[in-house]
């Protein structure tokens, strides 16, 4: 059905296994919508769904079975019908219709509500990386210097404002109006997982403990397909399209994790070590381009990073001790004025950095920066009901992750918000059911369907590149 997913999906159970494949094939790359989570009862069954593009091109070239299926996305279970399914393309729109020219497209359907999210494509990542990376560079502490400007001018923080932005319209939407959402952008395996993995780790309690965000990492990067390798040039050259998405990602999590530390089970020093741990290839956790190939040629020859970060004396190094266990709905700020650099990333290697670790073991500082900085706005919502799974890549977490949030989220007050009366109780698609294995379980593993007879596989018409448009910079 498609290469780059996980073996199992979450799909409307209305949709035939052939009108399936009609889907999968007019999806680029045969990435059809997939359920990434589900809220509760009290949400109406909300969920938020994740795809590529279509490939309708500038004709227009439409599948019913397409619409009927995000027809089905937006009724659920019938309780939102009355609302316009939002669906968010990532892509800033000169961009995805310079993609609709090539062959792509977007979502012109009846009772769909198409915003665009403006966030800029690999290029530009790369580009703004560079520029972050020369602005660290120039810093000399005898010199006046250019930092702000250098900053400004890399854009990076730009491009972070954008990803958060989009992932606000998320949570507003499932949150507040209890209806579910559908994102992409061009492949759906960059800006796409970087927007439906922040908007789960802010909607989930059970994504803000250890054990959950490695879950978190694990379903939606590393099953989902992120092109690892060829994003972070692992064991090859950098071509054309490297591009730290996974690293803007993590400083997406630095930011909100600044604005509500003890929402959170672990520290910053975890980003700091996924960022380091992506390019050694020590492990198989980040080895390949997608699911299925990580498991037939590198799996069965390496470990997992997730059975060494869980391990008690290696979780005791990224725990959180001021944690608050509680139920509440996160709605970052997008205000760049309450962005703060990621220090430990860009300084690390910085004599600036070596002098600030030094001073920080000698005095004594906030866990997570300024106390006056702005907080997020926390809404109360009950406990999700699901346990986390277990398989033999992640062994079961610490005690202190597997305690009980409802109690403390009575004696938590909320900041800033007034009572919610809908939560993200309990239903993830990557959480195992009865009768099935763990999504993070090689056992797990199931074969793709054959392809029917008579019905030709999806054509390629892209190429490689993640959206290569006429606007973006070549390098």
């Amino acid at each position: 059905l498609c290469a780059t997913y996980p073996a199992k999906l979450a799909l409307p159970r209305r949709m035939s296994d052939s009108e399936l494949r009609a889907v999968a094939g007019f999806r680029k790359r045969g990435r059809l919508p997939a359920m990434s989570w589900c809220g509760g009862v009290e949400l109406n069954f909300a969920s938020l769904w994740r795809c590529s593009q279509t490939t309708e091109g500038l004709m227009g070239q439409k599948c019913h079975e397409d619409q009927k299926m995000v027809e089905l996305i937006r009724v659920g279970t019938g309780k939102g019908a009355d609302r316009d399914l939002l669906v968010i393309d990532l892509r800033p729109w000169k961009a995805a219709w310079a993609n609709k020219a090539g062959g792509g497209g977007f979502e012109g359907y009846p009772r769909c509500n198409l915003i665009f999210g403006g966030i800029d494509n690999i290029h530009a990542v790369r580009d703004a990386w560079r520029a972050m990376a020369a602005a660290v560079a120039a810093v000399s502490e005898g010199d006046v210097g250019t930092w702000f400007k250098d900053v400004a001018n890399s854009n990076w923080y730009d491009y972070i404002g954008a990803i958060l932005n989009s992932t606000l319209k998320v949570i507003t939407e499932i949150a507040e109006h209890r209806c579910s959402v559908m994102v992409h952008c061009s492949d759906g395996w960059d800006r796409t997982a970087q927007t439906t993995s922040l908007s789960m780790l802010c909607l989930d309690v059970a994504y803000r403990t250890q054990a959950g965000f490695l879950r978190l990492v694990q379903k939606e990067w590393c099953s989902f397909g992120h092109r690892f390798r060829t994003r972070m040039a692992l064991g090859d050259a950098p071509t054309g399209e490297y591009a730290p998405v996974f690293i803007q990602w993590l400083e997406c999590v630095y930011q909100i994790i600044r604005q509500a530390p003890n929402e959170f089970e672990f520290t910053p020093d975890i980003l700091l070590r996924l960022a380091s741990e992506v390019f050694t290839n020590r492990f198989g956790t980040f080895l390949c381009d997608s699911e299925g190939e990580r498991q037939q040629k590198v799996m069965p020859f390496a470990i997992s990073l997730w059975s060494v970060l869980l391990r008690p004396e290696d979780a005791a190094s990224w725990r959180n001790e001021s944690y608050k266990p509680s139920v509440k709905f996160i709605f970052p700020t997008v205000c760049q004025a309450n962005y703060v650099v990621w220090g430990d990333y860009w300084w690390r290697y910085h004599p600036r950095g070596q002098k600030l670790k030094a001073s920080s073991r000698s005095q004594p500082a906030p866990l997570f920066g300024l106390a006056s900085q702005t907080a997020p706005t926390l809404v109360p919502a009950p406990s999700p009901s699901n346990e986390l799974g277990s398989s033999p890549d992640f062994p079961s977490p610490p005690a202190s992750a597997a305690a009980a949030p409802a109690a403390a989220a009575a004696a938590e007050p909320s900041v800033g918000v007034a009572e919610a009366t809908s939560s993200p109780a309990a239903a993830d698609a990557s959480r195992p059911t009865a009768g099935m294995g763990d999504l993070l379980s090689p056992e797990a593993r199931e074969t793709e369907p054959p392809q029917p007879k008579g019905r030709p596989p999806p054509k390629g018409l892209f190429a490689e590149d993640d959206d290569d448009d006429v606007f973006a910079k070549r390098t």
